[in-house]
């Protein structure tokens, strides 16, 4: 295979950028990580960094985390056979219930991260 074969179709292109999608997010873990070990420092070590960088590199992460999830939830239909009387639910509904349960699970933990801010 030659060393461009993922640019010669549409598909191949987006399977490949769905893969590198963790590579942002494992180093933005990994930078979570070193912030989180700043704060045990107090609150003016971890605030006074502010990292505009941190941020900026954040909200490009959550564009990938959210294409991820997105292909991911939108093959459970082919991923999970589920049969109610004997019949199997139709993929479709499978699909949307999970992107129901991934909006639901945001909404919460939405709701708890402000609670606990105030």
């Amino acid at each position: 295979m030659t060393p461009g074969w993922w640019l010669r179709q549409r598909h191949y292109f987006l399977y490949i950028v769905r893969e590198f999608t963790a590579l942002p997010l494992a180093l933005w873990l990994l930078w979570l990580l070193f912030e989180i070990h700043r704060a045990a420092g107090g609150p003016k070590a971890f605030y006074a960094s502010g990292s505009p960088a941190f941020i900026a590199f954040s909200v490009v992460c959550l564009g990938f985390a959210l294409y991820h999830s997105y292909t991911f939830l939108s093959l459970a239909g082919v991923i999970i056979n589920i049969k109610v009387a004997g019949k199997p639910v139709p993929s479709r509904l499978i699909v949307l219930s999970q992107f129901a349960a991934w909006a639901i699970a945001s909404l919460v933990i939405a709701a708890a991260l402000i609670g606990f801010a105030r």
